[in-house]
């Protein structure tokens, strides 16, 4: 079924009322300290896509960056896609600015506003946004004490696989009696990162 002229233009108001109710949100959200909490990067309501563009405030030298921010926004099943504005030159090998006016390692994310993304969905991301750079901010060593945690597991669970890959050399007893072993230390490992990330990010 085909939208007729006027549906496709509430349609596309709906869509645009709803960027700019997470513009709007982002914009002005703010730090403890009383500073902006993001940087807006896009047009603004009059002159932009369905797409938010931002960058966390780097006056507030924080210690974690966009692309923490998008992987620990995920962990909420909410995904804003993260970048890098730096690129490497394949002519030199060197990285580099892709703007003038940043330095290679600055981030920023946008969020685009697709057409079935409703008023109670972008409300619902809005809190977890809100929650999510609360949890940053409060993280020991930055959001790298939890991703070396979960680093570590995995390394660990790697190498459970690993041994279990290895156990059907072995004697059928020997290798029954190994493997429940391991698979409970695994599935022990599972629940403790489920908890880790349960704890500091959702």
């Amino acid at each position: 079924m085909r939208l007729g002229k006027e549906g496709y233009m509430a349609k596309v108001e709906n869509q645009m009322a709803v960027t700019s109710y997470l513009r709007h949100f982002i914009a002005n959200m703010k730090h403890p300290s009383g500073k902006p909490r993001f940087q807006m990067l896009d047009g603004g309501d009059t002159c932009c896509l369905p797409v938010v563009s931002a960058r966390l405030n780097p006056d507030l030298g924080l210690h974690y960056d966009d692309i923490d921010f998008q992987h620990a926004l995920s962990e909420s099943h909410w995904y804003v896609s993260g970048y890098s504005l730096g690129f490497e030159n394949p002519m030199n090998e060197q990285f580099e600015n892709l703007c003038e006016d940043v330095n290679a390692t600055t981030t920023m994310f946008r969020i685009v506003v697709k057409s079935n993304l409703t008023q109670s969905l972008a409300e619902n991301l809005a809190d977890k946004i809100e929650k999510i750079v609360v949890v940053l901010d409060d993280m020991d060593d930055g959001y790298q004490s939890i991703h070396s945690k979960l680093t570590d597991l995995a390394i660990e669970d790697a190498e459970d696989e690993d041994l279990l890959k290895s156990l059907p050399d072995m004697g059928l007893p020997k290798r029954s009696s190994m493997q429940s072993q391991v698979q409970k230390s695994f599935r022990k490992k599972q629940l403790k990162r489920t908890s880790i990330m349960a704890q500091n990010i959702c």
